[in-house]
């Protein structure tokens, strides 16, 4: 039976990925877990998880070579049996390398490594060793980042048994009806006969907003009724965003709202969702988001995105950094007589699969591997 579980993040930033500890961490404990963490000290993760009433113990940052060193096995070694540890969460690659064999020479039950990058894992002796003989579980939050995970890993390294497909979880009620922090239109001078499309991300090259910019031309041709909102961390791209948008002449079908914190209340007054990233690692959380506040979505492929966003279903996905065919599928829904019923598509498949609860309830049952667990 599992019940004490560690998860190990010595990252010095908050991400997804320490949102997801943090967020599946406190939901595991309200299931009667006890929940450990070792995290660099004075880190985000480290404090707000203090503060959450976990068992943390602060660490140095874990490095690719710190499995070589053998003070630091001893160390994780020791912590797991002196707190009877029965499952371990690793996520980043050295962390995998260090947690599996501590995992295994200290006789944890369960060794997780959860990986939410579509990126391959390198076909290295040890890689083919740890996930052979000493991790137990290989947690996926896709299908297309697990296959581009094991893409250069020979065939019979990874039992088919230890693969387990947990995708991400949105908390349903957050998005369903959520309290209208703000009105948008009133907000931001927004026309009743304006369409809303919102873009949500860090405005970055790997957000690719720059390419959303480019098709607005093509796009006011045929439609002017809408405003763009671009909701995000001004992430150095702004001002050229800016300059791009007005060599373009489109500046004023634009509002860069900066960082928000009532994205569920946006979400709820958006029209659609545009999605133009050049890259995602896994499974996006805005594209999940909006799926459960039963938006429709344009989206570019961006490698895992059709997996979430389903051509002609939920949404249109268009070509990566095409801006004449992000143009023509923004037309296309924009056009689409039958938009909200894409949007009641992207909300029923969102319940069925995406929810925070779906995803702890598969870690209980597909890694825990128990039958009946308690809400």
């Amino acid at each position: 039976m599992i019940k004490n579980i560690l998860f190990i993040n010595t990252g010095s930033g908050w991400g997804g990925l320490e949102a997801w500890f943090y967020k599946t961490s406190a939901a595991l404990q309200q299931r009667n877990y006890r929940v450990f963490i070792l995290a660099q000290n004075d880190s985000k993760f480290y404090n707000k998880s203090i503060e959450k009433g976990f068992n943390v113990t602060g660490i140095d940052h874990i490095g690719d070579g710190t499995f070589l060193n053998p003070f630091r096995i001893c160390f994780l070694v020791n912590y797991l049996k002196k707190n009877n540890i029965d499952a371990i969460f690793l996520a980043q690659s050295s962390h995998f390398k260090y947690g599996s064999i501590s995992g295994k020479l200290a006789g944890t039950k369960k060794i997780i490594y959860r990986r939410a990058i579509a990126k391959p894992i390198k076909n290295k002796f040890y890689n083919r060793l740890f996930l052979k003989y000493f991790i137990t579980d290989f947690m996926s939050i896709s299908k297309i980042t697990r296959d581009m995970n094991l893409k250069d890993i020979p065939e019979g390294v990874l039992d088919e048994s230890k693969q387990k497909l947990v995708y991400k979880g949105v908390k349903k009620d957050n998005f369903l009806n959520p309290e209208i922090k703000s009105d948008i239109r009133k907000e931001y001078s927004i026309k009743d006969n304006e369409l809303i499309l919102v873009n949500i991300g860090r405005l970055c090259r790997q957000k690719a907003q720059q390419y959303l910019i480019e098709a607005l031309p093509e796009i006011i041709e045929e439609h002017q009724n809408f405003k763009v909102l671009f909701v995000g961390k001004l992430g150095g791209k702004e001002d050229e965003y800016i300059q791009r948008a007005k060599e373009l002449g489109v500046e004023d079908k634009i509002i860069f709202t900066g960082f928000r914190k009532d994205i569920p209340s946006i979400l709820k007054q958006a029209d659609f969702m545009v999605h133009t990233a050049i890259y995602e690692g896994g499974s996006p959380w805005v594209i999940l988001e909006a799926m459960m506040a039963g938006l429709p979505i344009v989206s570019t492929r961006a490698i895992t995105i059709p997996e979430f966003v389903e051509d002609g279903v939920n949404g249109y996905l268009a070509e990566d950094k095409n801006p004449t065919d992000i143009a023509n599928k923004i037309i296309k829904m924009i056009e689409n007589k039958d938009r909200s019923q894409m949007g009641k598509k992207s909300a029923e498949i969102a319940a069925e699969k995406y929810t925070f609860k779906k995803m702890i309830d598969n870690i209980e049952e597909k890694i825990f591997e128990k039958k009946n667990y308690d809400e």
